[in-house]
């Protein structure tokens, strides 16, 4: 089952601005200044690259429960949990860099000490069908 992101508006201000801010500043530096043929090529390379590597990140990051398999996807990466090894599931709004687009979040511990911050847009959901799946997996409230 494939669960979007939940997006947080004040990120996508965030988000959405810092496009725009690339964007333009990248023009501004190609027309107000006079730049060699290396410079511009490196100031439209990156005016242009991140704002695609930060619209790519946005509109695809996901998750997905397979019968034995938890995928996280977030942009080009691309992580794989086997649901065994997965020990507890709790609700946080830890601001910790993740591949979660939202502060209302899931932390998930698997393995022995490893965990991971994710935003399922219904988190209810995504826990009863996580444990589902593994019903050996503490869910902490």
């Amino acid at each position: 089952m494939k669960y979007k992101s939940r997006k947080d508006w004040w990120l996508s201000v965030i988000v959405w601005g810092a496009m725009v801010f690339s964007l333009g500043i990248g023009s501004y530096s190609l027309i107000e200044k006079t730049t060699t043929v290396m410079e511009s090529i490196i100031i439209l390379s990156l005016s242009i690259i991140l704002p695609i590597f930060i619209l790519w990140m946005w509109l695809t990051t996901y998750y997905v429960i397979t019968e034995n398999k938890l995928i996280i996807r977030f942009g080009p990466f691309k992580k794989h949990i086997e649901l065994d090894t997965i020990k507890s599931v709790k609700k946080t709004m830890n601001p910790l860099s993740s591949p979660a687009l939202s502060l209302r979040r899931l932390e998930i511990v698997y393995h022995q000490y490893n965990s991971i911050l994710i935003s399922p847009l219904d988190r209810e959901e995504f826990i009863e069908i996580l444990s589902k799946r593994c019903p050996h997996i503490k869910i902490i409230t």
